[in-house]
């Protein structure tokens, strides 16, 4: 049995050392099941998915697909991102706005993407359109919501430390609310790339020529299970990569405007 030290001493380990280990158990139960427990048939080994992968980026469209698939998530997070941070600090900031705007912004964010697949279709057609429109709507909402919150939850003792030093209101909510509301902000951001990546399949299944979901379909119809776990596979990888990316950003990029919150 390990002591309490040593157990503490592989918890201080780099994450990236508990990283690989995580993913390395993750790797070794699939393969068990794939091998010994279920049908491999059902449940390609790790082994066979990564050599149908490798196949698949030398001899076929996969790196296509992956590219289609990252240029929608990307257009439709970005305008999530902005218009979600926008509205936030308008609800936020202003009781007016609150008052008009976040009454229906409550009741309308509980459509998932999912359920706008058909209205997105008569709306924009099988186009590009449609695609950016359902990635768009399952992150604004989230974001919009965690911007809000961020604003509400600035310390009063610096809103009015700064009234107290003559700072106009535009000073106050630039310099004061908008960098305190930053964690709430990033925290909506990666939760918004969880749907993004999470909307693009449905979002292509039904409607693209080319693309992760695409790919998945098609596998499908053909009974292609080890190709469809390739598809599977990449949306998780880019998903935890993207969001690995807003995480490091929020972490040191703006660490002087979060740093407060290790003292609460």
């Amino acid at each position: 049995m390990k002591s309490p030290l040593r157990i503490s001493r592989l918890l201080d380990a780099p994450s990236i050392v508990l990283t690989m280990i995580s993913f390395a158990l993750f790797l070794i139960v699939w393969w068990i099941f794939s091998n010994y427990l279920i049908n491999p048939n059902l449940i390609p080994s790790p082994t066979k998915v990564a050599s149908t992968g490798w196949a698949m980026m030398i001899h076929q469209n996969l790196l296509k697909d992956i590219a289609a698939s990252m240029l929608r998530v990307a257009v439709g997070l970005v305008l999530g991102t902005v218009c979600g941070v926008v509205i936030g600090l308008l609800i936020g900031r202003s009781r007016l706005v609150a008052a008009l705007v976040d009454p229906v912004l409550q009741v309308i964010r509980n459509l998932s993407p999912t359920a706008m697949i058909p209205l997105a279709l008569v709306w924009f057609g099988i186009g590009e359109e449609a695609k950016f429109f359902l990635i768009f709507w399952g992150a604004f909402f989230i974001i919009a919501v965690n911007t809000t919150a961020g604003v509400r939850a600035t310390p009063r003792t610096r809103i009015r430390g700064a009234q107290c030093l003559g700072a106009s209101e535009l000073r106050i909510f630039a310099s004061i609310m908008l960098p305190s509301a930053l964690p709430y902000i990033f925290a909506g951001i990666r939760l918004g790339v969880a749907s993004a990546f999470m909307t693009i399949i449905p979002a292509e299944i039904l409607a693209a020529q080319e693309g992760l979901g695409a790919l998945l379909q098609q596998s499908s119809l053909n009974g292609q299970v080890d190709r469809m776990f390739v598809a599977l596979a990449i949306v998780a990888l880019l998903g935890y990569w993207t969001d690995r990316v807003v995480r490091y950003l929020s972490e040191n990029t703006f660490r002087r405007y979060t740093a407060y919150l290790s003292e609460l």
